[in-house]
């Protein structure tokens, strides 16, 4: 609820949903990945594919989840109006304001490289 200090029950449903699985209903379609949302439904199985969503959530609420380096994101512009994300952080990815759906990833860190500085001065 944009404003309110409760998280919808929505929400829960969709950060646990596993998303880019195979559609069992349209193993040998093209694009019969699961990766929407319906926000009107909440059923146990959440996510689906393209088809379905033509087929059984054309009236409803649905929100797309994209991949950004093998982590499920959502854009900002499909949330801003069902959810206050106003103190939650954003990334811009492909010219897209994004949400992550699970913690983002930090870049592995190198390590300080040691490094040996001689210093040769003449006496």
């Amino acid at each position: 609820m944009k404003g309110g200090k409760s998280v919808p029950s929505w929400v829960e449903l969709l950060l646990s949903t596993q998303f880019f699985t195979t559609c069992s209903s349209h193993l040998i379609s093209a694009r019969n990945e699961c990766n929407f949302f319906c926000i009107d439904c909440q059923t146990p199985q959440a996510s689906f594919c393209y088809y379905c969503r033509l087929s059984h959530h054309s009236s409803h609420h649905v929100i797309q989840i994209r991949r950004s380096s093998y982590h499920d994101v959502v854009k900002v512009s499909e949330l801003e109006d069902i959810l206050d994300i106003s103190d939650v952080q954003t990334y811009v990815i492909n010219s897209s304001r994004v949400v992550y759906l699970t913690e983002r990833p930090q870049l592995r860190s190198c390590g300080v490289s040691k490094c040996k500085v001689i210093i040769i001065t003449n006496l």
